[in-house]
């Protein structure tokens, strides 16, 4: 009798720590599949180890509980995680790299330096037995002549002619006041109204006084006028001089034939 008791003094308190277990264990439960997680416990109950030895009875109880593993469901919201982070880096691979965009500059344009050619100065020409004034309406006469198409030939003619007439100065005429007002020659003439390196004369159409005090102006009159000489080209200078300036002294242009070359052999040297 004094022995039931004490088994059942053991094992009462033994069921009621086996059923307080049980309860933490389904409501443990039940929470876990409430949140999804299912959890697996392994709950040790220990029974009561009887030992006994005389008056002396020990028992021991173990009650254990602790988490064995963690299922499918447990890793559950680390999958999803991992599934996203999965999706993500496939559509990151999916994703084509951007391309970054070749800008091409355009090559700049060669630089063409403009190398603009200043005009050739007047010819400056050295010849014995005449100045620099000379020298300077020789050298327009000449030029005037290689304009309108005449060779050295027709130089010549026109050299020997405006030496003979103005010694090759744009000489004004005391008889033709306005002559002055077209010259910064000194050297002026008084035959009738003859102006001007060749003497032209306003009263027999060469015309006006201004035109012909212009020493270019009136080497090309002399040029259309000699151009219009029959057979001029195969004249002497002197003869195809007077044919144009019909002069009291036809023999004189003559005398300057060897000087209307020297003028046109050193302008070609210069030129």
């Amino acid at each position: 009798m004094h022995f039931r008791k004490i088994i059942e003094g053991v094992t009462g308190p033994v069921r009621s720590a086996a059923a307080a277990a049980s309860q933490r264990l389904s409501n443990s439960f039940e929470g876990f599949r409430e949140h999804r997680f299912r959890r697996v416990a392994t709950v040790g109950l220990a029974a009561a180890v009887f030992t006994g030895s005389g008056a002396t009875a020990a028992w021991a109880i173990s009650n254990t509980e602790e988490p064995v593993q963690e299922t499918a469901a447990v890793a559950e919201a680390p999958a999803a995680a991992t599934e996203e982070a999965t999706e993500e880096a496939a559509a990151t691979e999916a994703a084509p790299a951007p391309v970054a965009e070749e800008t091409t500059e355009a090559a700049p344009e060669p630089v063409v330096e403009e190398t603009t050619e200043e005009p050739a100065g007047p010819v400056d020409i050295d010849v014995s037995d005449i100045d620099d004034e000379q020298e300077a309406n020789a050298v327009t006469i000449i030029e005037t002549g290689q304009e309108m198409g005449f060779d050295e030939n027709g130089w010549a003619v026109a050299l020997a002619t405006a030496m003979q007439e103005a010694k090759l100065y744009n000489a004004a005429s005391e008889a033709v006041p306005e002559s002055f007002e077209y010259t910064d020659s000194d050297v002026t003439y008084s035959d009738h109204d003859s102006v001007g390196i060749f003497q032209q004369r306003t009263s027999m159409g060469w015309g006006s006084v201004e035109e012909l005090m212009d020493v270019s102006t009136s080497a090309s009159k002399f040029y259309g006028t000699l151009e219009d000489v029959d057979g001029w080209e195969n004249m002497s200078i002197a003869s195809a001089a007077q044919a144009v300036q019909v002069s009291a002294y036809p023999d004189y242009y003559a005398q300057w034939e060897d000087l209307a070359w020297d003028i046109i052999d050193a302008y070609q040297s210069a030129a």
